[in-house]
């Protein structure tokens, strides 16, 4: 931004400096968005493992020896 008027170059530099901010944040939401999806699955991977666990003859009997 060489040669420019300070305060064009002001303006110019707040601007970029929103852009960026409004960038970083869409990739931050992007992130928690991923990880909420995730630990919805983990959620459903549990609540059906219970759910096997509950069923007709189903766990009755556990081999901890092997």
């Amino acid at each position: 931004m060489t040669g420019l008027d300070p305060a064009i170059s002001s303006v110019l530099a707040a601007k970029e400096a929103a852009t960026q901010s409004q960038i970083s944040f869409a990739v931050a939401k992007k992130g928690l968005d991923a990880q909420e999806q995730q630990g919805q699955a983990v959620v459903s991977l549990i609540e059906a493992a219970g759910r096997i666990g509950k069923e007709t003859g189903k766990g009755a009997s556990f081999d901890a020896f092997g």
